[in-house]
Formats: structure tokens, sequence, C-alpha cells
């Protein structure tokens, strides 16, 4: 549980740049002597840094390729099997988007046998395409994020406005009835709305732990997926909601 709240708090820190004791306090639910416990820790592993009043983020890239591999470390067997099972719905000729995250990244080495054409701007995704020649990649342009290993996009419409998108794989920081998709990350926000605007079929992937939390900015409705890929079972309130709009769940 702390390792976990460990990577969140890293993460929330480098895509905010500076955050103070209070916000983390409010935005992590914990008591303020567990937030100065949790920023030495990170202080002292050299991916933050400790200031006056709060924390800011070291613009440091073996720092933040670090966070990545703690993010993926995070939930791995869960994210391992939800990519496997995206992977399943992924048919011969399909055009598919790979949002960004470990999670999405983790599907590409389960196609490795398919025919298929990805659209990404997750460099995680591209770098696991490296070896499988069945597969085309489209890289989306714009500005690398270190942070995420992904890229930020200007001008989304442009970019987007010539691909058939069969299948999109979405991802976010929080999914809730009462704050849709969601994500901490503002950048990346524009792209997500535009995939989902052109994409046939939308598949959430997310684990269980993020069923039920709320994140920062609100990227879509809670129904405007087609079906949601996660571990195990929601709980009674999320499964009369997707059953209610017609949300499978695998």
């Amino acid at each position: 549980m702390r390792k976990e709240r460990l990577v969140q708090i890293e993460e929330y820190i480098s895509q905010n740049g500076f955050v103070t004791m209070e916000q983390l306090m409010k935005r992590f639910n914990i008591a303020m002597p567990t937030v100065r416990k949790d920023i030495s820790e990170l202080s002292s592993q050299g991916l933050i840094e400790k200031v006056y009043g709060g924390a800011k983020a070291i613009a440091n890239s073996s720092g933040n390729m670090h966070m990545f591999k703690n993010r993926k470390n995070v939930h791995r067997e869960a994210k391992n099997e939800i990519a496997r099972k995206a992977a399943e719905v992924v048919c011969d000729g399909d055009v598919i988007y790979i949002d960004s995250g470990t999670t999405a990244a983790a599907i590409i080495g389960y196609l490795a046998d398919k025919h298929v054409t990805v659209i990404t701007s997750n460099m995680a995704a591209v770098m696991a395409s490296v070896d499988i020649d069945s597969m085309d990649v489209y890289i989306l342009g714009g500005k690398f994020n270190r942070d995420t290993l992904s890229v930020d996009h200007a001008g989304p419409d442009e970019i987007m406005k010539d691909f058939n998108i069969d299948k999109a794989f979405m991802a976010a920081t929080g999914y809730s009835i009462e704050g849709g998709l969601a994500q901490d990350s503002p950048v990346e926000c524009d792209i997500k709305k535009h995939v989902m605007g052109m994409a046939t079929d939308i598949y959430l992937i997310i684990d269980g732990s993020k069923i039920g939390k709320k994140a920062l900015i609100r990227y879509a409705d809670p129904d405007a997926i087609d079906t949601i890929i996660t571990d195990g079972q929601p709980d009674k309130t999320y499964r009369d909601f997707f059953k209610k709009n017609s949300i499978d769940i695998i």
C-alpha cells in the first residue's frame, strides 16, 4: 500500500512541478506526519526535492525512468493480466490506438502473432514493438514527456484526422461514476478526447485499484466506453452501472 502511494505521490509531484504538504495531504487523504515521512523517503532516494512548505520535481531523466519503472511494477500481475485480455479482443487487420501508461504498453507483447496497425504516443509501447515485424506502428508527433514516456500533443485534430481506428485502448488515473474517466496530467487529455471521438470501439484498461477513484481532470463521461477491461470484479454499484449502460466487463 505504501509502495503504491509513494509511486503515486512521486508521479503527482512530477506532473505538477511543485506541491504543498497540504495539497498532498488532501490529494491522498493522509495525515501530515505521513506526508512528511513519504516526502522524506522520496527525497532520500533522489526522486524529488524537499523544499520549504512542500516538494518539487527534479528534472532528471534517470529519475523519470525510475518513476516509470516503479509504476510498471505496481500491480504488475494485474496489469499483465489486463494487457493479455486486451490483446485477445484484437483481430488480424485491426487498427488500434494504444494510450499512455504501463498497462497499455504491455498489450504490445501479447500481439506478436497478429498483423495489426498500432497508433500510439506511448514510447514504451513503441520500444516493445521493435522486434515485431508483423506490426506497423505510427508514432504521433509532439513533445516528449519524460515523466510518462509518452508524447504530448499540440493540435490533435490535424495529427489524427486521417486515421480510422477500430479499437482504442484508453488509460486513466481514475475512473468513477461521479468523476468519469480522469487523468492527473492535463496535457494528455486533448488527444484522449479526440481518439475517443474517432474510434469504433472504446476499451478502458484499468486495474481495480483505480475504479471508484477520482483524478484531477475528467476527459470523458463514465458511460463513454464500450468495454472495461480490469482485474477481478468491480463492486455491485459499478456492475449495476455497467449493466444499465450496456458496458461489457472483461
